[in-house]
This record gives C-alpha cells, sequence and structure tokens, in this order.
C-alpha cells in the first residue's frame, strides 16, 4: 500500500472514494421520513420522564446518566410542546448511523453498491428505524457505538497502512483517533452504561485476534483517562445513592416477556436488525469479519461482536442493546457480498427491490403512519404515546373537587413514573398542584413536603400501610380506549408520618 503525504495517508490511505451523493440520500430520505412522522400520536411516556427528570437536573438517576435528561429538557425548554424539535436528535441519530454504516463499509474496501447498500440496512432495520420516532437511550446509544466501531476501524485501517519503517511521527499519526473515540466514550458513558459491554468486547477481542498494537497506544489510555475522568460525577452520585442502577438491572431482567428470554435473544437481535438485508447482512457480515482474508485486520471486531452480545445474553439483557453493532456488521456484509457477489438465487436479498420493499413495509410497521387506534392495541410504543393531556385533565377535574380546605394542602402522587411524568408535563393546563412519585427514577425528583393529604393516581399496593386514611374516589374513566390509561384508581391518602419518613418504604423499582 503506497502511503503518500501524512494527511491523505492517514484519512484515506487505500479506501475506495467516498458515495457521498448516494449514501447522503439515503440518510436524508430516512431523515425526511423520521421527521414528517415525528409530531404524531404524542409524547411517549419516557420522553415525559427525560423531560421532568431534566427540569430536576443531577449527575445521574437511578435509571440512566445524565445526558438524555439534559437534553430533552433543554429542547423542551426551546420549543415547548413540540415533539418535532424533541425527536430531532433521534431523527439526525438513525440518519447518522446510515452514513457512518457506508464509511465503515469504505473503510473495509467497500465501493459504492458496499456503501449504499450498508446505508440502506440501516433505514429497513426494524430496531433502528422504530427507534428514530422517539427520544431515548436507546435511539442515541446506537449511534455513540456506531462512531466508536467507525473511529476503530479507520484507526486500523490507518495504522496497518503505514509501513513499519516510516517515521514514529508518521506511525504515530492515526492515534489522535483513539483520543477522538476516548471522547465519544465519554459522552455515551454519560448516556447509557451499556457502551462498557462494546468496550470489554474490543478489548477480548484485539488480545484473541488483534491488532493487539492498540493496546500499546499512550493515545488510547488517554482517551479511555478522558472517559473515565468524565464518568466520575455519575458514578459518585450512584455511589451515594445506593447504586440504583445496578437494581435497575434485576428490574429488566424480570422484564422478559417484553422482548422475550435468553433463548430468544438472539433471533429476535438477529430480526431487529431488518428481514432484509438486515438478516442477511448481520450473519454475512458477522462470518466475514471472522474468516475474510481481506478483513483479517479487523477481525478483533468480529470477535468484539460475540463477545459482547455473549455478555448482555448472559446478563439477561434486552437484544436491543446490541443494536449499536449493526452499523459494522451491515458494512462487513455489504462489502464480502460486493467483493465475492453471492449465487444468484439470493443475490436479491440485498439488492435495491428487497431494500426498498422492506423498508417501505417496515416504516408502515414501525412508524405512526395511519390511525392510532389500528395500531394501540398490540404495538407497545404507539400505547405509550396516548391519553397523557387527557389523564391530567381528568385527575385536575378529581383535584378541583377536592373541598377547598383540604384542596388547599393536597399534592398529587402517582405510582407509576410515566403518570407522574404526565401530570407533571401538564400540570399547569390541567391546574394540578406538585406532583411526586416513588416509582423508579422519579422518586428522587422530590418528596412530598410535610404532611400534606395527597391525590393518589394508580395503585399504591402495600405502600398504602404508609396512610393513616386511605380514602378511594371515582377512577379516571379514559374517554377514548387507550390500553395503558383506560381505567386509573384515584384516592386521597393522608399520610401516618411526615412524607420524608415514609418515603423511602414507598420506593418501588419494578
Amino acid at each position: 500500500m503506497t502511503v503518500l503525504d501524512p494527511a491523505p495517508a492517514l484519512t484515506d490511505a487505500g479506501a475506495p472514494p467516498f458515495a457521498r451523493g448516494p449514501v447522503l440520500g439515503v440518510a436524508g430520505a430516512v431523515a425526511v421520513l423520521l421527521l414528517a412522522c415525528s409530531p404524531f400520536y404524542g409524547h411517549f411516556g419516557d420522553e415525559l420522564y427525560f423531560v421532568e427528570a431534566g427540569r430536576h437536573l443531577q449527575w445521574g438517576y437511578a435509571d440512566q446518566p445524565p445526558v438524555l435528561p439534559l437534553l430533552a429538557a433543554g429542547l423542551d425548554a426551546l420549543a415547548p410542546g413540540s415533539t418535532v424539535v424533541l425527536r430531532l436528535p433521534a431523527v439526525l441519530a438513525v440518519a447518522g448511523i446510515a452514513v457512518l454504516a457506508a464509511l465503515i463499509a469504505r473503510e473495509l474496501g467497500g465501493h459504492t453498491r458496499a456503501q449504499v447498500t450498508a446505508a440502506g440496512a440501516v433505514a429497513a432495520s426494524w430496531f433502528l428505524l422504530a427507534s428514530g420516532r422517539l427520544l431515548a437511550t436507546s435511539t442515541l446509544d446506537p449511534f455513540w457505538w456506531a462512531l466508536l466501531l467507525w473511529l476503530l476501524v479507520r484507526w486500523i485501517h490507518a495504522a496497518t497502512g503505514v509501513p513499519r519503517g516510516s517515521s514514529a511521527a508518521l506511525r504515530a499519526a492515526p492515534d489522535r483517533l483513539l483520543v477522538v473515540a476516548g471522547v465519544v466514550l465519554a459522552v455515551a458513558l454519560n448516556t447509557k452504561f451499556l457502551v462498557l459491554g462494546l468496550v470489554l468486547g474490543v478489548g477480548v477481542g484485539v488480545l484473541v485476534a488483534g491488532p493487539r498494537r492498540l493496546l500499546t497506544r499512550p493515545m488510547l489510555w488517554l482517551g479511555l483517562a478522558i472517559a473515565a475522568l468524565a464518568t466520575v460525577p455519575t458514578l459518585v452520585w450512584q455511589a451515594t445513592h445506593g447504586w440504583p442502577q445496578l437494581q435497575m438491572g434485576g428490574v429488566v431482567t424480570g422484564e422478559a416477556d417484553l422482548f422475550g428470554n435468553r433463548w430468544q435473544f438472539l433471533p429476535v437481535a438477529v430480526l431487529f436488525a431488518g428481514v432484509l438485508p438486515g438478516v442477511v447482512l448481520v450473519l454475512v457480515g458477522l462470518v466475514a469479519l471472522l474468516r475474510r482474508p481481506e478483513l483479517r485486520p479487523w477481525r478483533g471486531l468480529g470477535v468484539a461482536v460475540l463477545v459482547t452480545t455473549a455478555a448482555f445474553v448472559v446478563a439477561g439483557g434486552r437484544p436491543y442493546y446490541v443494536a449499536g453493532l449493526y452499523a459494522l456488521l451491515f458494512a462487513a456484509g455489504a462489502v464480502a457480498l460486493e467483493q465475492r457477489p453471492a449465487q444468484r438465487w439470493w443475490r436479491w436479498t440485498t439488492g435495491p427491490v428487497a431494500l426498498v420493499v422492506c423498508g417501505v413495509a417496515t416504516a408502515v410497521l414501525v412508524l405512526p403512519i395511519g390511525p392510532a387506534s389500528a395500531k394501540a392495541q398490540t404495538d407497545f410504543t404507539t400505547m405509550g404515546q396516548l391519553g397523557w393531556p387527557e389523564l391530567a385533565a381528568g385527575v385536575g377535574e378529581r383535584y378541583d373537587a377536592l373541598p377547598p380546605d383540604v384542596r388547599a394542602e393536597t399534592v398529587v402522587i402517582a405510582s407509576s413514573y410515566w403518570d407522574a411524568s404526565a401530570l407533571a408535563y401538564h400540570r399547569e393546563a390541567a391546574g394540578l398542584p406538585a406532583v411526586y412519585s416513588p416509582h423508579r427514577g422519579y422518586y428522587d425528583l422530590g418528596v412530598p413536603p410535610g404532611s400534606a393529604p395527597a391525590l393518589v393516581v394508580g395503585e399504591l399496593g402495600a405502600g398504602r400501610g404508609a396512610c393513616a386514611t386511605y380514602t378511594p374516589l371515582p377512577p379516571y374513566l379514559a374517554p377514548e380506549p387507550t390500553p395503558v390509561l383506560n381505567t386509573v384508581p384515584l384516592a386521597l391518602c393522608t399520610p401516618r408520618a411526615p412524607w420524608a419518613t415514609v418515603w423511602p418504604g414507598l420506593r418501588s423499582m419494578a
């Protein structure tokens, strides 16, 4: 491989031209589609929670680090009530993953067809496309993973493309990519801790299959130090609050019915990549990284895919935790098929017709296209987007009906963090007082004052024992069928002791 002047050698040594027009066309089409869908159906329950958590900004939360709440609250303050603005980072993240998949394919030796196929696979991916409809950690996390993997793929390409006889300065220059990777890792860790699974996988993969020289680079350890230092504040918060994030791990494992058990992890994760061409590219890409001589420099990343996936299976994680690996696998699969065309009978599975047909079908199924009532009974995401303003208005009516002397002192306590977030978000419009909840991360957003009576929204369960008196009120009935909010119990609770005393006993992570 010929090395020219230092700058080109480090950025484009041996790489085909970037198919800028077609790739940006695919990414732009995805962005336009997601942006057009972003006003529909209303806020998702988690989105409302992120906004409310960000309004009570802390270094950490029971269920996540601080980046997403900060981002959500900032965007909502910029454009109050706008789901279009709130979801703009999600739109950009999915479009960005499409571009990164193409760039990874380019570094692996892929020309225009491979780059466009990789980007198109992102556009047709069941999970990645669906994640672009909401602002969530599961949307931003795959983008940070894809960016980290592109930097690593690029470093390996640059490092292995520089002859060993070159000057020390030239051989060390690609290491700036490792410092950038450390900064990206810092942001990723403050978005979601799951990226540690990728760090583990890459570490093992490099040790097993190389390039081991990566581990000897001082800039790698500088980048890791930057990431570690940036994570100290949220780790201190976790330590001083009893490590609630670890408790959430058990909760996630207990919610296996949402995404299947450990035995279903792999098939669901593969299907989330997209029926076509996603499934084909994931499988072909993994085999290519592990076996193809042309991709030998990146074999350690193939091992990393196996190790990272195995770690989440053992830990009882959810299949979408590995969605950040799709960009790498799509790219490797597309390059492998471009370099050695598949047999004619199944070549169509990654062709433009299959990509367009499956992309359109996926969009219709996973995006808010068509009446919400048609999807609300079966689609969990749609369920969580409906009925929140109506719930707040209904609870506001019950609050207004309380005797004036009671109403003046009453606060609202919701048993679910979704309900609490919706009531707090729509509090002013509904005329509600301050809202609290002992559920998950909302527990740390505040404790009700003194011994104030509470209008309880939902079931307190065993926590009802904290009430000296517990008076059931007429329940809230949704004006239209809403699976999550059809019937919500309401009651008036007077605490046995000041809320600061009984509040810890009410905490629930389930």
